[in-house]
C-alpha cells in the first residue's frame, strides 16, 4: 500500500476574526497516487481544506488551529508556505490570479525559476511539460489571448514543470465550456496515470466520473460522508438530489423549457456587429427581439464573445454597426445602462460595502421598509446569517447568491447574468434558478450566459447560440427545443 502523503488528525481551524470554525475535527489520510474529490454545499469548508494542504493556512490565511495537518511529513503549523511549493502545486478557480508574466512561454517556467532550478534541468522539464500536456499550440500566445480552458492548462503546466507530486485544484471547471472541461478531464486523467496525488474541490461532478478513487462529502466544516469513487458514480439521480449534490452523469437530467409570461419591456437588436480595434469582427449581423418575461440563454465556446455581447446590449461597449432599441425606440448607451443590471462573472469587482446588508442598501434611502426587504431577500437565498459579514469574506457560491439578491433589490427591467452558477452546489443552483424565474415573472427580460448544462436544463425560454463563424442564432420561445440542449452545448453522453 502507498505511503500517506497528507494526514489530518483531529484538525480544526478558525479564520482570524471569524465567528465560528471553518473546519472541525477533520480526520483522514490521503495516500500517494490517490485521486480525491471534495464536494458538498457552498461554504462547507472545501476551499479551506485545500488551503491547508497547499500550506496557505496558517501562513497566508491566518487563524487559530488545533490538531495536526501533515503534508509530506511536515506539520503546516511549523513550516512556511514556500517549503511546500516544490511538493504541492495549486490551480485556482481563476488561473489569472496566479499568473505573473504576459506570455505562455515565460509563465510556464516562472515557478521553476523562483525555486532556483538549474537552466539545463529547467529546459528538460519545460519540454516534458509541453509534450505531456500537449500545449505546443499555446506557446506563442499572450496570456490575455487564452481561453479559460487554455489558462487552466498553462497553470497545470507550470506546476507540472516544477515536478510536484501533489496537485490541488479548487473548482477548476467553474468557467469552462464543454470543450475546455473535456480537455481538463484528459489532463487530470494523464496526471493520475503518472501516479500523482490529486485533490480536487468541485461542485460539477460529471467530468470526474470514473477518475475518482474516493469522495469526501463535507458539511458544516466536517467530513459528513466518505465513499468509494465507483460507488459514488453509481448512485441514482434521486440520491444526488437528496444529498444536495450535482449529478455525476448528465444523462440523468431531462431538460425542460420555461414558458414566459410576456412583460412590458422589449429590446430590439438589428444588424449588430462588434470587433476590437485592429482585430476581426467578434460577431456580426445580429438581429433579434426579446420581451420581458423571457429568460434568454447565451451559449458558445470560451472566447466566442458572449460577455462582450451582453456588455454591448447594456451599453458598456460600443457596437461597430447596428441599432439597439427599447420598447420600439432607439436607445443610446447611457439610456440602456439606466435600465440594466449586470451580474459580473467575477462578482468581487462589484462588491463595495463593508458588510452584506450595507451592500444590499447601496443606492437606496435605507428606510426600515427597504431594510426589511433586503433582509427578506437575503434570507430567501440562504444569506440571512451573514448580514454583518464583509462581502469579500463570503465563499464563491455565497457571493453569487448575493449578486442575485442585489439584482432583485434593484428591480431594473433588463437583467444580464454572466456565469451566475460559478461556485454553486446543486441546492443553491436550484435557488438561483427559482429567483431568476421570479425576476422574469415580475416582467424583467433576463439574459444568462452559462456553460452549466445542469443549470440551463430547466431555465431557458429561448437561446442565443454564438457560432464559430461569428454569427449568432436566435431560437425564440416557439423554436427553442430543450431536448436538443445537449447538442447546443456540444455535450455527448
Amino acid at each position: 500500500m502507498n505511503q500517506p502523503v497528507i494526514e489530518f488528525s483531529n484538525f480544526s481551524f478558525t479564520y482570524h476574526n471569524a465567528d465560528s470554525e471553518s473546519l472541525t475535527g477533520i480526520d483522514f489520510i490521503i495516500r500517494k497516487g490517490e485521486f480525491i474529490l471534495l464536494t458538498g454545499h457552498s461554504g462547507c469548508g472545501k476551499t479551506t481544506l485545500t488551503r491547508c494542504i497547499n500550506g496557505l493556512i496558517p501562513d497566508f490565511f491566518e487563524g487559530d488551529l488545533s490538531g495536526e495537518c501533515r503534508v509530506c511529513g511536515m506539520d503546516i503549523a511549523e513550516h512556511e508556505t514556500g517549503e511546500f511549493s516544490p511538493l504541492v502545486g495549486s490551480v485556482f478557480q481563476d488561473p489569472r490570479s496566479q499568473f505573473f508574466t504576459l506570455h505562455v512561454k515565460t509563465e510556464i517556467p516562472f515557478p521553476s525559476e523562483n525555486l532556483g532550478t538549474p537552466m539545463d534541468k529547467m529546459q528538460e522539464q519545460y519540454e516534458k511539460a509541453v509534450d505531456v500536456l500537449q500545449i505546443q499550440g499555446l506557446l506563442g500566445k499572450s496570456i490575455f489571448d487564452l481561453s479559460s480552458g487554455e489558462k487552466q492548462k498553462v497553470a497545470i503546466a507550470s506546476i507540472y514543470m516544477v515536478g510536484v507530486g501533489i496537485y490541488v485544484l479548487d473548482e477548476p471547471s467553474a468557467n469552462l465550456d464543454s470543450e475546455g472541461t473535456e480537455q481538463l478531464r484528459q489532463v487530470l486523467k494523464s496526471l493520475k496515470e503518472q501516479g500523482n496525488t490529486i485533490i480536487i474541490s468541485e461542485h460539477k461532478l460529471y467530468y470526474l466520473n470514473g477518475l475518482t478513487d474516493r469522495v469526501l462529502i463535507m458539511k458544516d466544516g466536517k467530513i459528513d460522508k466518505e465513499m468509494d469513487g465507483r460507488d459514488f458514480d453509481r448512485q441514482t439521480a434521486e440520491w444526488f438530489t437528496r444529498h444536495g449534490l450535482r449529478k455525476s452523469d448528465l444523462a440523468l437530467i431531462t431538460p425542460k423549457a420555461y414558458y414566459p409570461v410576456k412583460g412590458d419591456v422589449s429590446i430590439q437588436i438589428k444588424n449588430l456587429s462588434f470587433g476590437y480595434p485592429g482585430k476581426p469582427l467578434l460577431w456580426h449581423d445580429v438581429t433579434f427581439s426579446a420581451h420581458g418575461g423571457e429568460i434568454i440563454g447565451i451559449i458558445g465556446k470560451n472566447g466566442a464573445g458572449k460577455s462582450t455581447l451582453i456588455r454591448t446590449l447594456m451599453g458598456l461597449e460600443k457596437q461597430k454597426t447596428g441599432k439597439i432599441s427599447i420598447n420600439g425606440s432607439y436607445s443610446g448607451k447611457q439610456q440602456r445602462r439606466k435600465k440594466s443590471f449586470y451580474v459580473m462573472q467575477d462578482v468581487d469587482y462589484q462588491l463595495f460595502a463593508p458588510n452584506v446588508l450595507e451592500e444590499m442598501l447601496m443606492g437606496t434611502k435605507k428606510t426600515e421598509a427597504e431594510k426589511e426587504q433586503a433582509i427578506c431577500k437575503l434570507e430567501n437565498l440562504g444569506l440571512g446569517k451573514f448580514l454583518k459579514r464583509h462581502p469579500t469574506a463570503l465563499s464563491g457560491g455565497q457571493k453569487q447568491r448575493l449578486s442575485i439578491a442585489l439584482a432583485e433589490m434593484n428591480r431594473l427591467p433588463l437583467l444580464y447574468l454572466d456565469e451566475p452558477t460559478s461556485g454553486l452546489d446543486a441546492e443553491n443552483m436550484k435557488i438561483v434558478q427559482t429567483e431568476i424565474k421570479k425576476l422574469a415573472e415580475g416582467g424583467a427580460c433576463v439574459f444568462v450566459i452559462t456553460h452549466d448544462y445542469e443549470f440551463a436544463a430547466e431555465l431557458f425560454s429561448s437561446l442565443l447560440l454564438l457560432q464559430e463563424d461569428g454569427t449568432i442564432q436566435y431560437l425564440s420561445p416557439d423554436k427553442y427545443k430543450p431536448e436538443n440542449l445537449a447538442q447546443y452545448f456540444q455535450i455527448s453522453f
